[in-house]
Parts: structure tokens; C-alpha cells; sequence
């Protein structure tokens, strides 16, 4: 698995759902500390252990899945969890409607979350029991250190040496603008893709065609036509963007897991702030990178 594009930017978005027809969102119940720490692990993206109504589940951590997140059918089923509400919705998973399902409680890092709905997708490509979303990420304050493996959510550490860039929230994302060669590109911050993207629409510089490679969607594994983007220059907020490799893509503008590995990041999306911390080392390990394609 090469990426997890996040495919469900607006996958599920109700389409014409009204007030009692949309999903609840659930609310952190924080530890007596005021914040949960959570370690990850690598796949090809950033992945937690929780339980959801007392299972252990292991879930993918994407920033740009809308909504609390995404159960897989089959762990639904293991679950014995059957859809409670049922909205029309639109976009790139090929459905016209996305079953949900109420879940009673949510633990992580110490934190819980209760009483609310998580779509239910097949997600064959991924390998997960599904997605951690936005909502749960980002509704709090966030920070990711994706090199040494931790999440804190509740919490921002000491941002005096931090550098504050702009950012804004659309559909309850974070995204952020980058420079490539001088213009302006909105990107998604997404934790849910290995890689990072731009679109032509975005980019129409030099590319570098690097033959065809596994990507996993929503839908399964598919071999794709790679192009690498070789812009000039790139920047965030005045400084030269490090680590990251954009690749042409049709649809989205994308800071992927390359990004995250080379910024550990603190965001109040409330606030709209957005912090880029220098990363370190945490007992002399290397930072973790995604696992290569399959």
C-alpha cells in the first residue's frame, strides 16, 4: 500500500440530510490530565489501538476523513454492529448512500468518546478495521510528532519555538497554503495519505514519469501511473518546505505523511493556528517512514 488517499473528503458528506438525519458527533471525555497521549505505529500511514464497545480495534489516523471516522463492514460485523441511520450522500466511493452506525464508546490514549455514528465502508484496500476522522482528531487541540510516534490530543506543548503559519478549515479539515514556483497551492493536511499530492490544475511544471506502482483506495489495490513534480522551489510560510516529494495527481492538493515526517505539527483548529515544530529524536531511532507498496 503506497497511499491512502483520503477518499472520503466528501464521501461522506450528507447530500441533503436534515438536522435529525445527520450523524452525532461525539465529544472527548479528556483524563484527569486534560489530554491523551497516544502512541502510533507505522503502516503506510499512522495507525492507533482502541477499543470501540470494548473490542480492540486497530484504526487508521487520517486528518482529512470527514466526520469521526469509518468502521470497515467487516469489522462491523465482528462487532455485531448493524447501520442505525442511513444518509444519501456524494462523492468518490462510487455510493449513492452511507449506512452509519451508533457507536456507545470510543477509548484511546485514555480519552472516550461516546454515543455517536462512524460510517461503514468496505475500505478493501487499507488492511484496517477503519478510520480515525476530523472530527475526533481535530476537536480538540492537536499535535502529531509522526517521527517518533506520538499524538497528543487536548494539548499543544510550548510553541515558543515553533513557527506559526496560516491555515483555515473546510468540512472540518485542517488545510494550509504552500508556494510551488511562486503560486499559491491550498493544501489538505492529511494524515491518511503516505504521499503528497498536487493536481495539474495546481502545477504545470516539469514532471518526472516513474512508471506504474500499486495504490490503495476505497475500492481495492490498483496499479497507477506515477508522475513526480519538480518544481523549482517550495515554500511554507516563508521558509524552504523540507521533506516532502509531490506527485500528480488528478483530483487533490495533498500534504501527505512525507510532510508529517519532517514537521511534527500543532493545530486549534478553532483558533485556526497551525504550528511547524523542528523535529527530534526520541533514544537516538531514526524517523519511521511508511512501509513501501505492495
Amino acid at each position: 500500500m503506497r497511499r491512502l488517499l483520503t477518499l472520503l473528503l466528501v464521501a461522506l458528506l450528507p447530500a441533503a440530510a436534515t438536522a435529525q438525519q445527520r450523524p452525532k458527533v461525539a465529544k472527548p471525555e479528556l483524563p484527569e490530565t486534560g489530554f491523551a497521549s497516544v502512541r502510533l505505529a507505522m503502516r503506510s500511514i499512522p495507525t492507533v489501538k482502541v477499543t470501540v464497545n470494548g473490542a480492540e480495534l486497530t484504526l487508521g489516523v487520517d486528518t482529512g476523513c470527514q466526520g469521526s471516522g469509518v468502521l470497515t463492514t467487516r469489522a462491523c460485523e465482528r462487532l455485531g454492529l448493524e447501520p442505525s441511520l442511513t444518509i444519501p450522500t456524494m462523492g468518490n466511493t462510487g455510493r449513492s448512500e452511507t449506512d452509519f452506525v451508533f457507536i456507545r464508546e470510543l477509548a484511546m490514549g485514555g480519552a472516550v468518546w461516546r454515543d455517536f455514528h462512524l460510517a461503514v465502508l468496505p475500505l478493501e484496500g487499507i488492511g484496517l478495521d477503519g478510520l480515525v476522522g476530523a472530527e475526533i482528531l481535530f476537536g480538540q487541540p492537536f499535535y502529531m510528532d509522526l517521527a517518533n510516534r506520538v499524538m497528543i490530543l487536548g494539548k499543544i506543548p510550548d510553541t515558543s519555538g515553533a513557527r506559526e503559519v496560516p491555515c483555515f478549515s473546510r468540512g472540518g479539515h485542517v488545510n494550509l497554503n504552500i508556494e510551488v514556483e511562486g503560486r499559491k497551492v491550498p493544501m489538505l493536511l492529511d494524515s491518511g495519505a503516505s504521499q503528497s499530492y498536487v493536481t495539474s490544475m495546481k502545477y504545470r511544471g516539469k514532471v518526472a514519469y516513474k512508471g506504474y506502482a500499486p495504490v490503495a483506495t476505497v475500492r481495492g489495490v490498483s496499479m497507477r501511473r506515477q508522475e513526480v513534480c519538480l518544481p523549482a522551489s517550495m515554500s511554507l510560510g516563508g521558509l524552504p518546505l523540507r521533506g516532502v516529494t509531490l506527485h500528480r495527481d488528478n483530483e487533490h492538493n495533498i500534504l501527505g505523511d512525507d510532510f508529517l515526517l519532517a514537521h511534527p505539527v500543532a493545530v486549534d483548529r478553532a483558533s485556526r493556528r497551525l504550528w511547524l515544530f523542528e523535529p527530534i529524536r526520541l533514544h537516538g531511532r531514526a524517523p519511521a517512514k511508511p512501509a513501501p507498496g505492495r
